[in-house]
C-alpha cells in the first residue's frame, strides 16, 4: 500500500508541475462532491488547470472512497495536490444562516426552504417556540432538518441554563410563551424587563394582557407579520391567541424568543406599571401606572 501511495504522490507531483503553472481564473471557484458525482465545472470550464484533480480522484478507487461530500473552494494558482488533499480531508466551505429573534416557526421554515445549499424540504409540524433563534453553521450536504434539530437542541440548552434563574411561579413552558410576547412587543431589548413587569402585574390582577402581537399571530394564522396596522375590529378576532378576548396567556408561544426575552420573562423589573404605548418612532415605550395616564400618553403620541 505504501508503494501505491508513493506512486500516486509522484504522479500528482508531476501533474502539478505540468498543469498548475498559472490559473486564468480571476480569484477562485467552487466545486461539489455529492454521493458518486463530482461536479466537474472546473474541468468543463478548462480555466483551472487543477481540473486534473477530478480525473485522478475519480479514476483511483482508494482516493474516491475517501473523498467526502461537500462544497470546496479552489484558490487562484492552487496546486493539484492541494485540491486533492481538500477532497480527502473534507476541508469544506462552512456557511452560516442567522435566524432572528422573534421569527415564527412558519417564517423559519420559509427561510430554510429558500436555502439552496441545504438539502431536503421541511414539511413537518413544528411546535411554535421550540426553536432557538441564533446563527448556525453548516456545510454542503447538510439538511434543512439538521438545522431544525440544532435549533431544538439549543432551545433546551437555554431553558436548562435559566432554570435556576426563574424568579416567578411560572413553569418554563409558560415563561417561553410570555417571552415570545415580550419579544414581539419591542425591538428594544433594554425595555424587555419593564414590559415583562407590565404583563406580570396584569396577570397578578387577572387583567387581560391585551397584546397586539397576539392578535396579529391569530389573524395571520401563525405567520406573525402583516402589511397593515391593526384596527378595532381586529381586536375581536376569535382565537385562543387573542389576549384582548381571552384572559391569561395564549395556549402556545407566538414566536421563537431569544435569550434576552426569556431572561426578562422570568426576571421582571419590580414596577407598578400596567400600561405601555410605543413612541412615534417605535424605538421605545411610555409606561403608565393608571389608565388615565395611559390615555394621556396616547393623546400626546397622536399630537
Amino acid at each position: 500500500m505504501s508503494k501505491l501511495l508513493l506512486l500516486i504522490a509522484s504522479v500528482m507531483l508531476g501533474l502539478s508541475f505540468v498543469f498548475c503553472t498559472e490559473s486564468r481564473h480571476e480569484t477562485h471557484s467552487i466545486f461539489y462532491i455529492q454521493s458518486d458525482d463530482i461536479y466537474e465545472t472546473l474541468k468543463n470550464d478548462k480555466s483551472f488547470r487543477t481540473a486534473i484533480a477530478f480525473y485522478i480522484v475519480k479514476q483511483i478507487p482508494f482516493l474516491r472512497k475517501r473523498a467526502t461530500t461537500g462544497e470546496y473552494e479552489i484558490r487562484n494558482g492552487e496546486s493539484v495536490i492541494s485540491v486533492i488533499q481538500k477532497m480527502l480531508t473534507g476541508d469544506k466551505i462552512r456557511r452560516k444562516i442567522t435566524i432572528p429573534e422573534g421569527y415564527t416557526v412558519k417564517r423559519i421554515v420559509e427561510k430554510l426552504n429558500e436555502n439552496h445549499i441545504l438539502f431536503g424540504e421541511l414539511n413537518e409540524n413544528i411546535q411554535e417556540g421550540t426553536l432557538f433563534p441564533d446563527t448556525y453553521f453548516y456545510s454542503f450536504g447538510d439538511t434543512k432538518k439538521s438545522i431544525i434539530q440544532k435549533m431544538r437542541k439549543q432551545m433546551e440548552v437555554i431553558k436548562t441554563k435559566f432554570l435556576s434563574q426563574n424568579k416567578t411561579s411560572m413553569s418554563l413552558d409558560e415563561i417561553i410563551i410570555l417571552a415570545s410576547i415580550i419579544e414581539k412587543e419591542s425591538g428594544n431589548s433594554s425595555e424587555y424587563s419593564l414590559i415583562s413587569s407590565v404583563f406580570h402585574n396584569r396577570l397578578a390582577r387577572k387583567m387581560r394582557l391585551q397584546s397586539d402581537p397576539t392578535v396579529i399571530y391569530a389573524i395571520t394564522d401563525g405567520y406573525g407579520e402583516m402589511d397593515r396596522k391593526l384596527n378595532r375590529s381586529d381586536l375581536q378576532f376569535v382565537s385562543p391567541y387573542n389576549t384582548y378576548r381571552n384572559a391569561g396567556l395564549p395556549p402556545l408561544p407566538i414566536c421563537c424568543p431569544g435569550e434576552k426575552a426569556i431572561k426578562a420573562a422570568m426576571s421582571p423589573d419590580t414596577t407598578e406599571y400596567f400600561y405601555f404605548v410605543a413612541n412615534k418612532e417605535h424605538t421605545a415605550h411610555t409606561f403608565s401606572k393608571e389608565y388615565k395616564e395611559h390615555l394621556l400618553a396616547i393623546k400626546n403620541l397622536r399630537k
